[in-house]
């Protein structure tokens, strides 16, 4: 996945919330665990497919997706600049968030810094945590179940989003349906064989590969998209959120 850089505000008359990624110089060498979850937090801000308050709210300060505690202080794939220093594992005193040179998005003005401490246990994605109760960690992220996750979500915000809207594009959603579908039996297939799930393992490799041909990840508004289930069928990507906040605010000026 290529690391976007991105600075994005939707229309001010359908978008309240502002997220913009502050520019910085990247100082590892080589790869490392969370540069893959920073590529994709990037891709869905540039997506510009579902709002960036539901962005925020169902991926990026949920609870489902990660949530760091420590003590009284919360964290999840962001936490608030002035309370990463107190987001430490109990065990080693590791920072959850980079303590030097971190990752920094600004949301409405306000500043969040991207996790960092991301383990590269070989574990495999579980497809099930979105279903179950969270529960604090201070330890580390488990990579391929985090990424997993974040996709997860994104397709059923996006397609709850898109249901509500007064003009929604029912053909739109049965394709981005059926590549949902897809991606989840791809990615039990691959739970299925006995992989290795380390970040430089085949499992994660091929979870990589599996995230990167999702079509919709790939979109913006406007753009044309192959129906795999039929041949020779195409549907152009509609945004999730534009004619549900116009609808909105029609019934609030009534």
């Amino acid at each position: 996945m290529t690391n976007i850089h991105v600075c994005t505000a939707q229309e001010s008359q359908y978008v309240d919330m502002k997220i913009c990624k502050l520019p910085r110089i990247e100082v590892t060498k080589k790869a490392a665990t969370r540069m893959v979850v920073e590529s994709l937090v990037d891709q869905l801000i540039a997506s510009k497919l579902i709002s960036n308050e539901r962005l925020f709210e169902q991926i990026l300060y949920n609870k489902d997706i990660i949530w760091i505690q420590n003590d009284n202080i919360n964290g999840h794939l962001f936490a608030k600049a002035n309370t990463t220093d107190q987001l430490k594992t109990k065990t080693n005193s590791f920072m959850m968030y980079m303590p030097t040179n971190p990752i920094i998005y600004e949301v409405n003005g306000e500043h969040y810094h991207l996790i960092t401490r991301i383990d590269s246990t070989r574990a495999k994605p579980n497809l099930e945590r979105l279903s179950q109760a969270p529960k604090p960690i201070l330890s580390a992220a488990r990579v391929n179940d985090l990424l997993c996750s974040i996709v997860m979500r994104f397709y059923e915000t996006y397609l709850e989003d898109l249901s509500q809207v007064a003009s929604k594009n029912k053909q739109l959603i049965n394709v981005v349906e059926h590549e949902y579908h897809q991606f989840l039996e791809a990615v039990k297939e691959l739970n299925e064989y006995h992989l290795n799930w380390h970040p430089r393992g085949n499992g994660h490799e091929l979870l990589l590969k599996l995230i990167d041909n999702l079509q919709l990840l790939k979109s913006q508004p406007g753009k044309v998209l192959i129906n795999f289930s039929k041949p020779h069928s195409y549907v152009v990507v509609d945004p999730s959120y534009r004619s549900f906040k116009q609808a909105q605010k029609a019934v609030q000026a009534l």
